[in-house]
């Protein structure tokens, strides 16, 4: 028996309810929903690069959840006309805030549901460095440590062949990773996986996890925004 597709909600459910709990499910409820909010925060942007991420969404829900985003002005949909044109998704303000909500759940799951599933990991599901590299910046970035902070660090990653090169913009209390380099970074640092993971987790300073270009200043002004308990 074919196995059912997964459909779009349409029109969008609701709890119909008064409570601010309820009335915020709608908005956030969905499923996948909080997972692409996950990768817009984790520094992916581009529609098939969600897609890829997110095993098991069909194209058209991801659509479908990109839209509904774009409508309750959590993401911002910006279109570059160039050959080919290019389109990319980024966080608003109010996007932004639904940040502190999944550290929440990756505290509660810490707590309460402990490591990852034996069946969701393996040879054919294996959790990739590239997905590592892009969640732990991200999600361990303090931004009371980055008050008056603006600078951006490129990181080229020697042995990681599918994630390489990433730059981590920080400015205004966020850090917004990108892959590939900015070209303008204030801090470049030529490290493994190993040395990056040093770095972010502070067992190390950058100098002594790959080869440092830019001021060391800097380069400890930016890991200082990392919490390492």
């Amino acid at each position: 028996m074919a196995q059912r597709s997964e459909t779009v909600d349409a029109p969008r459910k609701s709890y119909n309810h008064p409570c601010v709990i309820a009335q915020t499910l709608d908005v956030l409820g969905d499923r996948w929903t909080l997972l692409i909010l996950r990768d817009l925060i984790a520094g992916l942007h581009r529609y098939n690069d969600i897609l890829e991420n997110c095993a098991g969404m069909s194209p058209n829900v991801l659509s479908d959840r990109l839209k509904r985003l774009e409508a309750d002005g959590l993401v911002n949909r910006n279109y570059y006309r160039e050959l080919p044109p290019r389109v990319e998704y980024t966080l608003t303000e109010k996007g932004w805030a639904v940040r502190p909500v999944l550290l929440s759940l990756l505290d509660w799951g810490k707590h309460y549901v402990g490591t990852v599933s034996p069946e969701l990991v393996g040879p054919e599901k294996p959790l990739s460095t590239d997905f590592a590299v892009r969640m732990l910046p991200a999600f361990s970035f303090d931004p009371s440590q980055a008050e008056g902070l603006a600078a951006t660090m490129t990181v080229e990653i020697s042995d990681c062949p599918d994630c390489n090169t990433w730059t981590f913009d920080i400015h205004d209390g966020h850090i917004h990773p990108r892959r590939r380099s900015s070209g303008t970074s204030d801090i470049y640092l030529k490290t493994n996986t190993d040395g990056f993971f040093r770095f972010i987790r502070g067992e190390a300073v950058a100098e002594a996890c790959g080869e440092l270009t830019g001021p060391r200043d800097t380069a400890a002004a930016i890991q200082a925004c990392f919490l390492t308990a």
